[in-house]
């Protein structure tokens, strides 16, 4: 395998690892946003 090959293999895994990471802390943010309106809601009753 030729050298090139091997460099945008790694490239890509790192750049797939990244962008996966991403999209799990936007799921993870979401959620804690939901639940502190459902909080703020909660409070202003």
């Amino acid at each position: 395998m030729q050298p090139i090959y091997v460099v945008l293999i790694i490239n890509i895994i790192i750049w797939t690892g990244i962008f996966s990471y991403l999209l799990t802390t936007d799921k993870k943010i979401k959620t804690l946003k939901k639940k502190l309106d459902q909080l703020s809601n909660e409070k202003n009753r």
